[in-house]
């Protein structure tokens, strides 16, 4: 029996009962498989998103890359889902310059939220998902947990956890040529995300202080969350225990080189 089309109507019934509301900036981490089989793909998403949050909202989503030696914001592929890679070819929307980490953003506030992204860590003080949860901007999970929830790297630069300066995989470049609006710009780096594995350590934190907003988008469950409680718990968490974040994988470069910078 072939599945049924989810109508871009129902999703935003679905997105209006989580208390989505207009004008709001919203940050999506998705699964559209989850979701089920969607009325013109992610788009029928991005039509449903953009539907509850109106012209004065602004929808955000990640269009890493992760180590683009040389990037191109209008031709480089995301590699973070389809509804990142449709968002960011829309009529209007603005990709960030930053050749690993950058978002797609539409929306009035969407050159705000991008502008100097190359210049800074991907996920650090002052990026896009930064000023996004600074804004009050919220955090919608579609069919993914919180290891998807980039949010929380930001929350280890405000905790200033001593790892930053270890790279995810050591053969990724740390430096790039950026194809900039007016000619080449080239960035390097020093401070990087991580390893996201073990994130979901941060979900039981949240539901205890009320901050997740529960609900089905399509067929996938779904939550909401403010960008700033994802940061305030972050810290809380590594302030605790600064090693709370990192995976138990034996095999993963961050997690392990930053087990023994903790332990030094």
């Amino acid at each position: 029996m072939s599945q049924s089309v989810v109508a871009v109507e129902a999703l935003e019934h679905d997105l209006a009962a989580l208390g989505i509301p207009a004008g709001a900036g919203v940050l999506v981490h998705s699964s559209l498989s989850a979701v089920g089989r969607v009325e013109d793909g992610p788009d029928g998403l991005i039509d449903a998103l953009l539907g509850v949050l109106g012209p004065a909202g602004t929808l955000v989503a990640p269009t890493f890359s992760y180590r683009s030696a040389r990037f191109d914001p209008a031709a480089t592929p995301g590699r973070t889902g389809a509804v990142g890679e449709a968002l960011r070819r829309r009529p209007g929307a603005i990709r960030s310059l930053h050749p690993f980490y950058s978002v797609a953003a539409l929306g009035p506030a969407a050159d705000e939220l991008c502008r100097g992204h190359e210049h800074l860590p991907g996920t650090g003080l002052g990026s896009p998902l930064d000023r996004l949860a600074g804004s009050g901007g919220l955090v919608l999970l579609v069919g993914v947990g919180h290891e998807s929830n980039t949010t929380i790297h930001v929350g280890e630069f405000h905790a200033a956890v001593p790892y930053l300066d270890v790279p995810f995989d050591p053969v990724w470049p740390t430096a790039a040529e950026i194809a900039g609006p007016t000619g080449p710009l080239h960035a390097s780096y020093d401070r990087f995300a991580g390893c996201s594995r073990a994130f979901g350590v941060l979900e039981p934190r949240l539901r205890a202080r009320g901050a997740v907003v529960d609900g089905p988008v399509g067929a996938a469950a779904a939550q909401v969350v403010s960008g700033s409680a994802v940061i305030d718990e972050t810290v809380a968490l590594l302030g605790e225990d600064p090693a709370a974040l990192l995976c138990a994988d034996p095999g993963c470069y961050r997690c392990g080189r930053a087990r023994e910078r903790l332990a030094a």
